[in-house]
């Protein structure tokens, strides 16, 4: 049997933190090149795993011209396009003769819900409903994303395709001993991300530290030190941006992680955080399998009950270290070893589907 050809459309930057990139390079890694061909991109250094690596092909993408070139790649006889975007290359692509496209099976991955769109510029909106009807196949991160993408773009996902972790690189410390606790948040700075949340935490709680992780954007990260300000507080730290080695020694060093978003599908910094061993409180609006309600942290519904679930957890040290445990033997589960087998398998079953706009995103 011939080599599934996969193409995957991120780009694959040693530098590149952006999820979606993070997730196609340790997908790649793990697929058997005896059975699939990864094609990936990058603009100025490669992952420096990937290089000469069996099974994948990195193709340098230049300054100029990134649109023509994408499209005339996706034009060359692959299997399988993977994480489609919303790009201009996609909407080419997409907007193409059947004839033209052949039997690739342009995959579109549903990572959160579609109200996450907050805001689109007239561009990206255009090219939003242009794309995300016209895919051939769907896929969501959880149960709860693919029953968003049935109910409000009214494709049905075929596949249950979740996000992983690298519980080698994230693991716990030996010991935590904080003389106080400390809650990490981690995600990028704005509104939507709940950051505001932290800091008003942080007033409730004057003796246990915050530390916020991320870059700000639009500007929200002054909206938060304004705050910090006003109320004087003193047991706040924005850090800024870190790198996944960075992130490892924040997160080994803290005892609790907060996100407090209302708009995910899987988020990886918890994954990441119950690898550490850290308990995690979310919200229940997105259902992440990542945490369990208390077991492995809270999900919880109201504001008014994430104060109470930080209160459990800064004031009882045992409770932190039980869940913090349960969370590692839950994360497990989410091992990229694990999942990168089901990201596999997956891609083995579209290709081996007959057609092109078949019956996968209606069934």
């Amino acid at each position: 049997m011939d080599r599934v050809r996969v193409l995957f459309l991120p780009g694959v930057d040693e530098g590149n933190t952006n999820a979606q990139s993070l997730n196609v390079r340790e997908v790649a890694l793990r697929l058997d090149a005896a059975l699939i061909e990864s094609t990936l991109w990058y603009e100025d250094k490669p992952d420096p795993r990937l290089r000469d690596k069996p099974g994948i092909r990195l193709l340098k993408l230049q300054a100029r011209g990134k649109s023509q070139r994408i499209l005339r790649e996706m034009l060359a006889g692959y299997d399988i396009i993977s994480y489609v975007d919303f790009s201009p290359a996609s909407y080419l692509f997409l907007h193409l003769p059947r004839l033209l496209r052949r039997n690739v099976k342009a995959v579109l991955h549903a990572e959160a819900p579609a109200t996450q769109l907050v805001n689109p510029s007239r561009t990206l909106r255009f090219l939003f409903h242009g794309i995300y009807p016209r895919c051939d196949v769907y896929t969501g991160i959880t149960d709860f994303v693919a029953r968003d993408l049935q109910k409000n773009i009214g494709k049905r996902a075929s596949l249950i395709l979740p996000v992983g972790v690298d519980t080698k690189f994230f693991c716990p410390p030996a010991k935590r001993a904080n003389p106080s606790p400390v809650v990490l948040f981690a995600g990028t700075l704005i509104e939507r991300k709940g950051p505001q949340y932290v800091v008003e935490a942080a007033a409730q709680f004057p003796d246990v530290t915050f530390r916020l992780v991320g870059a700000g954007r639009q500007g929200f990260e002054n909206v938060l030190r304004q705050r910090i300000t006003k109320l004087d507080l003193k047991n706040v730290v924005l850090h800024g941006p870190k790198s996944q080695l960075q992130m490892l020694d924040i997160m080994r060093s803290s005892d609790i992680f907060l996100l407090a978003s209302r708009l995910e599908g899987i988020p990886k910094v918890t994954l990441e955080a119950a690898a550490t061993g850290l308990p995690c409180v979310v919200f229940r609006d997105y259902e992440t399998p990542s945490v369990v309600d208390q077991i492995t942290g809270y999900q919880v519904g109201t504001i008014d009950e994430m104060m109470k679930a930080l209160e459990r957890l800064t004031s009882d040290r045992s409770l932190r270290e039980r869940m913090g445990a349960a969370a590692r033997t839950h994360v497990q589960q989410f091992d990229w070893d694990v999942v990168g087998r089901i990201w596999q398998n997956a891609y083995l079953e579209i290709a081996a589907a007959d057609g092109g706009e078949d019956d996968w995103s209606t069934k």
